[in-house]
């Protein structure tokens, strides 16, 4: 059977794009080797990007419905232990972000796209090339699907991006981060929490509320960092929990839900080549994660977007070739590419000078000026570029 797109994995990248073009009223295909629901290892937050997609898809009121845990802003922790907590938005306007587990979050995506194509439940075995051009897939049964186009949403190990030698990512733009669910950890409020323990740095330690009273607690770090200190991340996890003053009270009573579990995140601040003859990545399958707060789920949507408009418009034109189908990169860098840009320079500052950031906690720990300052420069806003400035750098350290 001939589709007019076949789109490899309904996580949130191949949702929404199935989402634009089922709307557009193109017959597509939707395959995933999972079913729905299924657990996706992650930090469970989802912010402004994915409420603006699914507002434009006229799907945010479901999505704001979701048993999840609203949030307003951020309680983080520099290395010396100085807290900060910073409010994106008052509690009079609705929630700038939340946090839903995803196997709730994805299993909504995917139903508001199988409203609109067809889902196969398969596991795709290899891509049909002819010609040089991408032309379909097939199952492990050895059955064929073709379509004018593919769109590779198939995650971090992608399938497709191997095939064509485009997976690889160097140490240093590689993150592996763990998760572990908790009921009963003691002073969550309506902030996610980011913690950068100074030996960990630039990787950090998280919680995240969820409904309930259940958390999401995880560490994420760079592979190259990971590997030149030895660290174990699970061990280093629970040592935290453990030992650091500012978790030991908090987790006295808690009860882990689970076991620690790991998985890895392809950073954007290698930008890898994300199309070819007939075939899109997105997603992780196109190293997506923001390099400062190692989010994905945004970008991943954000790239749906494009892959979708992208394979609209070739389409329109009956031109699928490499050269036509880059203006996807370019569209979706023109997006994105600022705020990779500055966050990566973020971390590596970060990384590099981390009293620095001790005296810029320190100050807005006991500056109420200096912490509203600080909030207009977080990753979050488009302040984040000052933040990374060397002239950000001098500042404070005259100070």
């Amino acid at each position: 059977m001939d589709y007019d797109a076949i789109i490899i994995g309904s996580g949130p990248a191949g949702a929404t794009a199935a989402m634009y073009l089922g709307q557009a009223g193109k017959k597509v295909l939707l395959v995933d080797k999972e079913s729905f629901p299924r657990d996706k290892i992650c930090g469970d937050a989802q912010g402004r990007k994915a409420a603006n997609i699914l507002r434009e898809l006229g799907e945010e009121e479901g999505f704001r419905k979701l048993p999840g845990h609203n949030v307003y802003g951020i309680t983080m922790s520099s290395p010396n232990g100085t807290l900060v907590s910073i409010d994106i938005t008052s509690r009079d306007n609705p929630p700038p972000g939340y946090c839903h587990r995803r196997e709730v979050f994805d299993e909504y995506l995917h139903n508001c796209a199988v409203k609109v194509v067809e889902f196969r439940n398969l596991m795709v075995a290899d891509i049909i090339v002819e010609n040089g051009f991408v032309r379909g897939i097939k199952d492990v049964e050895g059955n064929e699907f073709r379509a004018k186009i593919v769109l590779a949403a198939d995650g971090a190990n992608s399938m497709v991006a191997r095939k064509f030698g485009l997976l690889h990512n160097p140490p240093e733009h590689f993150i592996v981060g763990t998760r572990q669910y908790y009921k009963g950890v003691t002073g969550m409020t309506d902030r996610i929490e980011i913690h950068l323990v100074k030996h960990l740095l630039p990787g950090y330690f998280w919680i995240f509320p969820l409904e309930d009273g259940t958390v999401n607690v995880g560490l994420g770090m760079i592979v190259k960092d990971m590997n030149e200190k030895k660290i174990n991340l699970k061990a280093a996890m629970l040592k935290e929990i453990a030992e650091n003053s500012l978790f030991v009270d908090r987790f006295k009573d808690a009860e882990p839900l689970e076991d620690v579990k790991g998985w890895n995140l392809p950073l954007a601040s290698h930008h890898r080549k994300n199309h070819g003859n007939g075939f899109l990545l997105l997603g992780d399958a196109a190293s997506l994660i923001d390099p400062l707060s190692g989010e994905g789920v945004g970008t991943a949507m954000i790239s749906g977007k494009h892959a979708a408009k992208t394979a609209l418009a070739a389409m329109e034109s009956d031109d699928f070739s490499e050269q036509f189908l880059s203006v996807y990169d370019k569209n979706l860098w023109n997006e994105i590419g600022e705020e990779i840009e500055a966050n990566y320079k973020l971390q590596k500052r970060g990384k590099r000078f981390p009293f620095l950031i001790d005296k810029l906690f320190g100050k807005a720990a006991k500056d109420e000026n200096y912490r509203k300052k600080l909030e207009d420069r977080l990753p979050y806003t488009s302040g984040r570029q000052e933040m990374g400035s060397d002239e950000f750098i001098e500042e404070l350290q005259g100070q």
